[in-house]
């Protein structure tokens, strides 16, 4: 696989990135997740699953052995027992234990236990992108439903300035000092964003409910409200660099690698079974018997070895590897794809960190200017040199740049959750 050069320095990457924003509350949520999540709770049980499969795929190495109990009944008109006993009925009872081993000749039960060790490696990795993908998905839903907070607060407290403008737009209008112009446009713009603020409560009850599903909670504690912590969440700092030995090591990327080495695997193992197999039996015990020649229990035992080889299959085992053969380069494509996709999601983040950073930081000094503009305009309002409307125009301009401030500060933070899964979250 092409992969560019690896900066000299390593990339360094803490496993749990998400302490690096200073957020108690999302780190308690990831801890919550981690435990309750139903996803991660499946990949548990299908690396469960492979442990088993690499189990039973080990035991083959070794021989196999079972106890034996057997009985019959036969009749032989010809026979070379006494007189009496011809054309009798001899009944015989066997009791014993019998083993048997195949010599692994071509490695065909060795490349079988390749495989399933690859494929238990490749559901650990597995395991692991889950929990990854879980803690950037609490991640970005908690960052959501902490922007959406943000942006009713700061909605809400427009609200009430405006009403207060709307309020004394009223009295002036009643005291003849005003005009019922001003006084309904006041209304108006009050209207409007009153019209804002269902919006952006059904977004955060959605965004809540997806967060609290995501962290594992039951129907029983789900109406219960998620805590909130002080807005103390700091942007951390992310190195600018893409280091293909973090990226190759990513779970995702991982797992794709042990899945093609499974692959190739199964291609040998398959091959194998062209080949001639050797199995070595042994069997040992006491039989009883009816028979006037066999008295008591006596020992008995059997060992016997038997080659078989395929001559004529119908193009059962040529089918075999072909399959064998097209699951490998699926594997292949598999492995370049998600290798691929890595370096372009990694990629991707850095552009949308500096794009982020960029924009954060023009919407803030945006913000600052409206501000003071603000202030200037509601002095000229009070000495009588700008109309009122100036007034409610440069507060919902204010309004509007404060929300902006607020989504380009989630895009911060999004951004850089989606570095650390792309980087492999110090995996």
């Amino acid at each position: 696989m092409d992969v560019p050069a690896a900066p000299a320095a390593p990339v360094i990457i803490e496993a749990q990135w998400w302490k690096t924003f200073g957020d108690q509350v999302l780190d308690r949520l990831i801890d919550e997740a981690l435990v309750h999540n139903y996803d991660l709770a499946t990949a548990a049980a299908n690396v469960a699953e492979a442990r088993a499969n690499l189990g039973a795929a080990r035991s083959q190495l070794w021989p196999r052995v079972d106890a034996k109990v057997s009985t019959g009944m036969s009749k032989h008109q010809l026979t070379l027992a006494s007189e009496s006993e011809i054309d009798e009925k001899v009944s015989t009872t066997a009791i014993g234990a019998a083993a048997s081993w195949e010599a692994d000749l071509w490695g065909r039960i060795g490349q079988m236990n390749e495989a399933a060790l690859a494929r238990l490696s490749a559901s650990e990795h597995a395991r692991n992108a889950t929990q990854l993908s879980i803690s950037a998905a609490v991640a970005e839903s908690y960052f959501q439903l902490r922007n959406l907070d943000s942006k009713l607060e700061i909605t809400r407290n427009t609200l009430v300035n405006l009403r207060a403008v709307s309020n004394f737009e009223f009295r002036r209008w009643k005291a003849q000092l005003g005009t019922e112009l001003a006084y309904r446009q006041s209304l108006a713009e009050v209207a409007a964003i009153a019209a804002r603020l269902p919006q952006i409560e059904a977004a955060r009850v959605r965004t809540e409910l997806a967060l609290k599903l995501l962290v594992g909670r039951t129907p029983r504690v789900m109406a219960q409200p998620l805590l909130r912590a002080a807005d103390t969440a700091r942007i951390p700092d992310v190195p600018h660099e893409i280091d293909s030995r973090v990226l190759l090591r990513r779970p995702d990327v991982a797992s794709a690698e042990r899945l093609l080495a499974a692959a190739h695997a199964d291609v040998n193992s398959v091959r194998a079974e062209r080949y001639p197999r050797l199995t070595l039996s042994a069997a040992a015990g006491w039989v009883a018997s009816s028979s006037k020649l066999i008295s008591g229990w006596p020992l008995f035992w059997d060992v016997g070895a038997d080659l078989m080889a395929p001559i004529f299959d119908a193009g059962l085992n040529e089918s075999k590897v072909a399959a064998s053969d097209a699951r490998r380069q699926q594997a292949i494509t598999h492995y370049e794809y998600v290798t691929a996709t890595a370096f372009r999601e990694a990629y991707e983040a850095l552009v949308l960190i500096d794009t982020g950073d960029q924009q954060a930081r023009a919407t803030a000094e945006e913000v600052d200017a409206r501000r003071q503009a603000l202030a200037l305009d509601e002095k000229s309002y009070e000495v009588g040199r700008t109309s009122k409307y100036e007034v409610l125009s440069q507060t919902i301009e204010v309004l509007n740049a404060e929300l902006t401030l607020s989504d380009a500060q989630l895009a911060q933070r999004l951004a850089r959750s989606r570095y650390y899964k792309a980087m492999g979250g110090g995996f």
